[in-house]
């Protein structure tokens, strides 16, 4: 066995003793879990096929639960120092036309031979590479997204309140004079007779919100003037004021925003590839964390484990 697969499996899935070749299987059960994480993935499963004798024993196999027309994947796992050869795949194709599966992969570190590929081809058997992860593994795939994003952020709005008996231009500005600022949660309005009511922020912050929907990209500024439904005091050196609206100035703010998710974070362990080119994923190490074998040979995740 590969030893970098042999260190792999004993630091993210168990520490066991285990023959040559079974963790190599049980790390391929592990990514076709990753690629069918509804269906049932079994290690070491025997089978026979319908209305036959031979039991063959199955690598990996892959059974779909809950729909009506099930569904079974093959698996066939060879950890070999050479490319499998045309009779390795010939003898698997003797266990697929006796089961019948839906699907059938022979998965292996280092390659195939021509002839096998060729016999693959034929006979509709897929073939895949498992192996480690190495750098050059992440050309052509995404690795960081870069994003950038332009925020159109509210300032603080300015408000100046209106005495009763005050006349009113709707689109006068604020003074210049410096305003004075207060704690809109430890200010209060009162009524005529004195007593305490909603502080500023309860009032004055649906109000502001609501008058801020009108600034857009064309519009980054709004001012003006709003009327109270009803006169409403506040409390100046121990004095009631009666007040019946306020001017307010609400502007916006351009701010550019730049992320980078890094992707390569996100610790790769394991490649694995069809030659046909319909899966090409890279395995990593939290794909493996997560998930261990029952003792029926099924990969189930590891905190359902009592």
């Amino acid at each position: 066995m590969d030893e970098m697969i042999e260190l792999i499996y004993n630091e993210h899935v168990a520490d066991e003793k285990l023959k040559q070749g079974t963790k190599y299987e049980k790390l391929a059960a592990i990514v076709f879990k990753t690629l069918h994480q509804k269906d049932v993935v079994i290690h070491d499963l025997k089978l026979r096929g319908d209305k036959k004798k031979t039991t063959h024993q199955i690598d990996v196999t892959v059974q779909s639960k809950g729909s009506e027309k099930s569904k079974r994947i093959l698996i066939e796992c060879k950890d070999i120092s050479n490319k499998v050869g045309i009779s390795i795949v010939r003898d698997f194709f003797g266990v697929v036309s006796q089961i019948k599966p839906d699907e059938s992969f022979i998965v292996t570190t280092v390659g195939y031979t021509r002839e096998a590929r060729n016999f693959a081809e034929d006979e509709g058997i897929k073939l895949a590479l498992l192996g480690e992860f190495d750098e050059a593994d992440w050309e052509g795939r995404i690795k960081n997204i870069y994003l950038k994003m332009n925020l159109q952020v509210l300032n603080t709005p300015s408000i100046e309140f209106v005495l009763n008996d005050e006349k009113i231009n709707t689109h006068t500005p604020n003074s210049c004079s410096k305003p004075k600022r207060v704690s809109t949660t430890d200010s209060y309005f009162y009524d005529k007779e004195g007593n305490r009511k909603d502080n500023y922020k309860t009032v004055l912050e649906p109000i502001i919100l609501n008058l801020s929907k009108n600034i857009n990209s064309n519009c980054k500024t709004i001012k003006g003037y709003y009327p109270f439904d009803d006169i409403k005091y506040i409390n100046q050196d121990g004095n009631l004021i009666a007040i019946k609206g306020f001017k307010y100035e609400q502007s916006s703010s351009l701010v550019v925003e730049e992320y980078i998710i890094d992707g390569g974070k996100k610790i790769a362990l394991l490649v694995f590839k069809v030659l046909d080119g319909t899966i090409d994923k890279l395995i990593f190490k939290q794909d493996l964390d997560k998930w261990t074998f029952s003792t029926e040979g099924e990969v189930i995740k590891k905190e359902n484990i009592e």
